[in-house]
């Protein structure tokens, strides 16, 4: 497990764009497929806490609202297994998750610039910075780690919510894993995930039982499938976005994601034309 980093530049979150009918042009760099496909398939991975996990995800859910079952949608998961390297960075990266004035300023940063919508700065602290101190974070949640055992960058509450929305996605309805996901991002955090998700999960029109029991059933299973998959394409931090087996790293709003997407079609559907807010510049940030 490695630090969760946060660029001086970088946003928390990312605010859904609506479709407008022109868009700023980014300085980011021209993404280029390594291949064309008549069905482009998009895989990307995250921490289900990550910040900005969650702005991909913010970005890319319009895009697959406009293209739907054109692309094939393959979110993956980064867990690990705890060896003793595992703790001493958890023990490193405690300073950076303590709710102070610095993690204030960069919410508020986010709020000021749009990114971050339909909340206050300490409700974001409170979401993305959950300790006091450095001290409580290591007791929390280093000190509870065991040698050989599974786990996410945030938490024994994080990994839980993984294996859930893998379940989730697994169920084949790939509309309400998404609004499941959103409403997560939106309502839950890596300190109360166990016990909010159920409502959400609900409210997204899931099966909670069928979630719940893939949860307690199939947890090892499906944490050492997405271990391989990290390892395969040697992915560790979130967000990774892969566009037919090609690394993007270009800006995270939806008109950035769409139009990386689109380049990647043999013959670009129709829907390719439509706008879908401004582009941005390349992000940096993430967790690692």
């Amino acid at each position: 497990m490695a630090k969760l980093k946060y660029g001086s530049d970088e946003k928390i979150n990312s605010q859904k764009a609506e479709p407008t009918t022109t868009a700023n042009q980014s300085t980011a760099p021209v993404f280029v497929p390594k291949v064309k496909t008549a069905k482009p398939e998009i895989k990307f991975f995250v921490m289900s806490f990550c910040p900005y996990g969650n702005q991909a995800e913010v970005g890319i859910e319009p895009v697959y609202q406009l293209l739907k079952d054109k692309v094939t949608w393959t979110p993956r998961y980064i867990i690990s297994k705890i060896t003793q390297d595992t703790v001493t960075q958890c023990k490193n990266s405690c300073p950076q998750r303590v709710a102070n004035d610095e993690a204030k300023k960069k919410c508020q940063e986010a709020i000021d610039a749009g990114q971050l919508t339909g909340t206050d700065a300490e409700t974001c602290v409170k979401q993305y910075f959950p300790y006091q101190t450095a001290d409580e974070c290591i007791e929390t949640n280093c000190n509870t780690l065991t040698i050989g055992s599974l786990e996410s960058l945030h938490g024994q509450q994080e990994l839980n919510q993984d294996i859930r929305e893998i379940c989730a996605y697994n169920l084949g309805d790939l509309g309400k894993w998404w609004k499941f996901v959103s409403l997560v991002n939106e309502k839950c955090n890596s300190n109360d995930a166990d016990t909010c998700w159920e409502q959400q999960a609900a409210d997204a029109g899931l099966d909670v039982n069928k979630v719940s029991s893939c949860e307690k059933s199939q947890k090892i299973l499906l944490a050492d499938k997405e271990i391989a998959e990290a390892e395969k394409y040697q992915v560790s931090g979130s967000p990774t976005v892969l566009i037919n087996d090609t690394s993007y790293n270009g800006g995270r709003s939806p008109e950035d994601y769409k139009k990386a997407i689109c380049s990647a079609f043999k013959n670009p559907p129709k829907e390719c034309n439509q706008i879908l807010g401004q582009e941005t510049n390349a992000a940096t940030g993430g967790c690692e």
